[in-house]
């Protein structure tokens, strides 16, 4: 009875099998959404509509870009976090602002370590620490000496923001080097180049494909990108890491996210076209030309990065007394 009773079973669990492995196959049905937690026209915007408009043809289905800006990110972030894990949500961001994010704000309504899963990630621009041309210092090694010859906070540098990844890296600066440079907040790198150029600060930390048109036009100079190695679009801006820093090393890594839960053979299938859709010359090209660099990985490789810059991130946040605008 008990091998009948069985028999019997198998054709009613292949029934409700199949309908679960025709969905999966047929992923995805409708259009993709893809969130951008910062405001139309910025880096993450301009990147993420590039992603999108490639992937949607390797999808086959529209990826339409969304932007949620606020709050830091936060808002963009909270949307994804809360979102149906079914692959039609993804999130584009700076995998350091959710690490900085982590340790900066007190309380979030999202747990980054739980909420959210990697897919891939996509891309990445260095920042660089750029100076008015009038500045006394034209180097690393120039730099230092002079703060160490002032009065602590004398010599203020601007950033995008309170929190950010270019005030943050500030911050890893003054920490490495043992310098004490006065950070200077604005919304935006736009407000705190206009004050750069004026004159009315000396120094900003800024990504650098916002201040090359000012570099190659001499209106500003270049001391240092924060990247590991030399970007390929300003190949004769020297690192940190070169100059004798080597800890100081703050990329702008970018990388594709959706809700945690969401089935692996999504998450496998996005990973996959994403690579396809960032692999093509034309891409490459138009990435660079915007001032990235193409950079893949694996959602396991993703998962551990954004582990890795919190636990990063955490003692530069603290020591800086930052606190959210």
């Amino acid at each position: 009875m008990k091998l009948k009773f069985a028999w019997v079973l198998l054709p009613i669990i292949t029934l409700f099998q199949l309908p679960m492995a025709y969905a999966q196959n047929a992923y995805p049905d409708r259009p993709v959404r893809l969130i951008v937690p910062q405001a139309a026209g910025g880096p993450s915007d301009v990147l993420g509509r590039v992603v999108a408009q490639k992937l949607s043809d390797s999808l086959g289905k529209s990826v339409i870009v969304d932007n949620k800006p606020g709050a830091g990110g936060n808002i963009g972030t909270e949307n994804l976090a809360k979102a149906k894990p079914d692959g039609y949500t993804m999130l584009i961001t700076i995998i350091g602002i959710l690490g900085i994010n982590e340790t900066l704000y007190k309380t979030l309504p999202f747990n980054i370590s739980k909420d959210l899963d990697g897919v891939s990630k996509v891309a990445s621009s260095p920042m660089v620490l750029v100076a008015n041309p009038a500045f006394e210092a034209n180097s690393i090694a120039e730099l230092v000496a002079l703060a160490k010859s002032k009065p602590a906070l004398t010599i203020p540098y601007g950033s995008s923001g309170t929190g950010s990844p270019q005030h943050i890296g500030g911050e890893l600066l003054n920490t490495k080097a043992g310098i004490k440079l006065s950070h200077i907040p604005y919304k935006g790198a736009t407000p705190a180049l206009t004050d750069l150029l004026g004159g009315q600060i000396p120094l900003a930390i800024v990504g650098l494909p916002a201040a090359m048109p000012y570099i190659k036009a001499g209106k500003l100079k270049a001391i240092a990108v924060l990247s590991k190695s030399r970007s390929k679009i300003a190949p004769n801006i020297p690192t940190f890491v070169e100059s004798g820093y080597p800890e100081i090393e703050a990329e702008l890594v970018y990388g594709v996210f959706v809700p945690s839960g969401t089935p692996k053979p999504i998450i496998n299938t996005l990973n996959q076209k994403i690579g396809e859709a960032l692999n093509s010359k034309e891409v490459r090209e138009k990435i660079l030309n915007d001032g990235f660099d193409v950079v893949l990985s694996t959602p396991s490789e993703l998962n551990d990065y954004l582990k890795n810059d919190v636990q990063k991130w955490r003692p530069i946040v603290r020591d800086s007394g930052a606190t959210p605008d």
